[in-house]
């Protein structure tokens, strides 16, 4: 897609004014924790994409981009912060300038803005994971399979297939928990049928033969089929048909008994030894405390994670994401497993009461209209009473919380009011004083009342069918769509899986070069198995050491990149990934980025300088392609490693006559620069266990090599004929030998300065010429080309020295004799 070749930062996170050069190359920022280098990732990130990572997701409540993105003393004015990033488009051959500034994140001025470089940037602006984190790093390996599958997801842009797979799932759930009520109302309507008609099976025949019976006694023909449009009263006449039915004396009197039996059964339930151990079970829970906050915790986020269908939480309105909201609350469910297990199997058993009280409210309720439509009516208050305290402990059953309620509509469950018994033998009694019926009337009535509850069926029938039709397409497409899904994804993880094992070996070589690694996709979950030395396949936390799972993360990550990206994978930020790597593979992490990668352009921080040594020697970055950060203070931001910021700073110490911060930073800069002096012209240096070498240690070794490697370079001159490059290269000789001869003079006051408290009696004067000796000194192992300033190297041939050449090539000494 792009390449960075430079970005300058103004006032934005902790850096005043930084311009880096990056030349499209790979590009290495070291420097201790605190330097700085974040902000040069953040710098980035924001002005690609117009976001920073690192101030979103958990753990940043209260902070924003446009209130903390800018300079902490440019907060009530972000006009002042912005990022221009200049980068390069391969595909288009083109360089296009962005311009972002905080105060107007979503419009950034690139120049050009054509529609084919818009494309393009927005294709980058999509894909905001080329900035890799260690936090996000780690989230690939050590992570539970749900979450890992909706990081990788995200990362290869296949988060929709997990939001689609559940929304199937969620419309199949429904679906399916809508048909068992419905199929419990079918079987009711049926019994009421079978109650009407007089009957005790549902039969074909059985239905016909009572219907018959009553048809003949009306001169009906009988019916000979029983079809989803057949009506029981076919023949009536209109005025027969038409003539209203108050009350069937025999259909009454059967669903007065049916109700007395009922209430028998009400009655022994409430007594059963069953219902004493439910109650029992129930109070034990009551009187654990903890359990009882878990339960009503859990119905908390039942009851929200159902209401979860856009990116705000249902309950404070925070803007999310519905992923991560239903994996909150996915989470906290888990941890309520135990007590939701208690809940589930206490509604279980309780569910022959419910059943119970459903069927009784139902009866009662036809047992109430019949009074009503005697003539007298007869007052009915007490059985609606009594409907309420069973729609009631129905409720309470159903809602399990609080339990308190509960237990108190188990201990009165059974109960009877004298008052209902009463009435309802008051109802009874005078239904029994309605006249006879005439063999046409009872007919007639029980034909009316038998169609009544055939259309009841018939429409609950329907209902049901409909409804469990519906379950089983939703059932299948949502199992169709996730095993077409987890296929499509097994081929997908092969590929990535395939990719991310020629890369660990790579970097593991010496160790693990058979290691093998399985990605396994199923229902929202992605599960990481490693084999560890043959013994076996484990999560990569198991046996791993922390070392082993970075490396682990950095090739799964890469290896994702590359299967979503292909060839496009041009461009990728790597925010200290690679701290904990072990120092025995840090060559092969860097040989592996250089080869596997060479079309990609990585930026890499880091506050490991042995990191960054790796990756020159690698050849993972060229000397010009790194910067070290010595500190950051905030008026300052990052403070640099190189000349400008390190002989300015002297001379600020100097001004205010601080010898002794002068001589330390001055001992400090020496240090660190002659280290890399040595590692470039491979100078002999005594080696030291602890790895702590000091100015002493290193100042003698690099002037003495350079003086070697000039010395090797007049004789090869001499050889050859050269005798302009002799004299020229004797003239650096002497001019070397006077520095050094300078910088050995003054050490003493350098050495007094730091060691012996003798600081306090130096003064600027004193000290001045110490500073200018040594920068004399540092010159001469540099190109002062404007454009270079690099340090000399030294190059080999077939094992031999070959010549002493700066960066631009300005210096080029050559070091063989002819």
């Amino acid at each position: 897609m792009i390449l960075i070749r430079k970005i300058e930062i103004f006032e934005f996170r902790g850096i005043r004014h930084l311009e880096i050069d990056f030349k499209k190359k790979n590009f290495a920022i070291c420097g201790k924790n605190g330097t700085g280098k974040s902000g040069i990732v953040d710098a980035v990130e924001f002005g690609l994409i117009g976001d920073i990572s690192r101030l979103a997701g958990s753990g940043t409540g209260g902070i924003s981009l446009k209130e903390h993105a800018p300079h902490v003393d440019f907060r009530n004015d972000p006009s002042q912060s912005k990022v221009i990033v200049t980068v390069y488009i391969p595909s288009l051959s083109k360089e296009v300038t962005i311009e972002r500034c905080v105060a107007d994140i979503h419009n950034p001025t690139i120049k050009p803005g054509t529609p084919d470089i818009l494309a393009i940037l927005n294709e980058v602006s999509m894909h905001p994971e080329f900035t890799l984190s260690r936090r996000e790093l780690i989230k690939y390996v050590i992570s539970a399979p749900s979450d890992r599958a909706k990081q990788v997801q995200v990362l290869l842009r296949l988060e929709k297939i997990e939001t689609l797979r559940a929304a199937l799932q969620k419309i199949a759930n429904a679906d399916k928990n809508a048909v068992p009520p419905l199929k419990k109302q079918k079987d009711e309507a049926k019994q009421e049928l079978l109650t009407a008609l007089g009957i005790t099976e549902f039969k074909t025949e059985k239905i016909l033969q009572a219907v018959n019976d009553w048809r003949v006694k009306l001169g009906l023909p009988e019916l000979t089929e029983l079809t989803p449009s057949t009506s029981f009263r076919t023949g009536l006449t209109e005025q027969i048909a038409k003539k209203p039915v108050n009350i069937s004396k025999p259909h009454a009197l059967t669903e007065i008994e049916s109700l007395k039996a009922l209430l028998i059964t009400y009655a022994t339930f409430g007594k059963s030894q069953d219902l004493k151990d439910i109650h029992t079970k129930i109070t034990a829970l009551n009187s654990d405390k903890t359990a009882l906050t878990n339960l009503t915790r859990e119905e908390f986020f039942q009851s929200a994670l159902a209401l979860v269908d856009d990116d705000c939480c249902p309950v404070c309105d925070t803007d999310l994401g519905i992923d991560e909201l239903q994996s909150i609350l996915k989470k906290k469910l888990e941890s309520f497993e135990t007590v939701s297990a208690k809940r589930t199997s206490l509604v279980k058993d309780m569910e022959v009461y419910a059943d119970t009280l459903s069927k009784l409210l139902a009866e009662v309720r036809v047992i109430k209209e019949y009074g009503s439509s005697l003539k007298p009516a007869i007052e009915t208050k007490q059985l609606d009473e009594f409907i309420t305290v069973i729609q009631t402990k129905m409720n309470q059953i159903k809602a399990f919380l609080p339990i308190d309620e509960l237990l108190d509509g188990l201990n009165s469950y059974g109960e009877v009011p004298k008052a209902v018994d009463e009435l309802i033998q008051t109802i009874e009694v005078a239904i029994q004083a309605i006249p006879e019926p005439s063999q046409q009337d009872a007919a007639r009535d029980s034909l009316f009342i038998a169609e009544g509850k055939l259309e009841s069926l018939r429409k609950i029938s329907s209902t049901h069918k409909q409804a469990d039709e519906r379950s089983k397409i939703s059932l299948t497409t949502s199992a169709t769509y996730g095993k077409v899904v987890t296929s499509t994804l097994e081929d997908l993880y092969k590929d990535v899986e395939a990719n991310f094992t020629e890369l660990y070996r790579f970097i593991n070589e010496d160790d693990e070069s058979e290691f093998t690694a399985q990605l396994t996709p199923s229902a929202g979950k992605l599960g990481f198995q490693v084999d560890f030395y043959g013994r076996g396949y484990f999560p990569p936390g198991a046996y791993h050491s922390e070392g082993h799972q970075d490396g682990m993360g950095l090739c799964l990550y890469l290896a994702l990149m590359k299967h979503l990206l292909g060839d496009n994978f041009k461009f990728a930020v790597l925010d200290d990934v690679l701290m904990s790597v072990d120092t025995g593979h840090r060559r092969e992490v860097c040989k592996m980025l250089k080869e596997k990668f060479p079309d990609t352009q990585f930026i890499l921080t880091t506050h490991d300088e042995v990191w960054l040594k790796h990756m020159k020697t690698a050849g993972l970055i060229q000397s010009a392609g790194a910067m070290q950060f010595r500190k950051w203070d905030i008026d300052h931001g990052p403070n640099q490693w190189n000349d400008k910021d390190v002989w300015g700073e002297i001379t600020q110490h100097l001004k205010k006559n601080d010898v002794r911060a002068a001589a330390a930073l001055l001992r400090h800069y020496l240090e660190y620069l002659c280290a890399d002096i040595c590692d470039k012209l491979k100078a002999r240096v005594e080696f030291k266990g602890d790895a702590n070498y000091t100015l002493g240690d290193l100042l003698s070794p690099a002037t003495s090599q350079l003086t070697k490697l000039l010395d090797e370079g007049i004789k090869a001159a001499n050889s050859w004929g050269k005798s302009e490059v002799e004299a020229k290269l004797q003239i650096q000789q002497t001019a070397l030998k006077n520095k050094i001869a300078t910088s050995n003079l003054e050490q003493w006051q350098s050495n007094s300065a730091i060691h012996y408290n003798e600081w306090a009696n130096l003064e600027e004067k004193d000290f001045a010429p110490v500073a200018e000796a040594f920068k004399n000194l540092t010159e001469a192992f540099t190109c002062l080309e404007e454009n270079c300033n690099s340090l000399f190297y030294l190059t080999y041939d077939k094992g031999q020295k070959d010549t002493l050449r700066c960066s631009c090539g300005t210096v080029n000494i050559n070091l063989k004799k002819k």
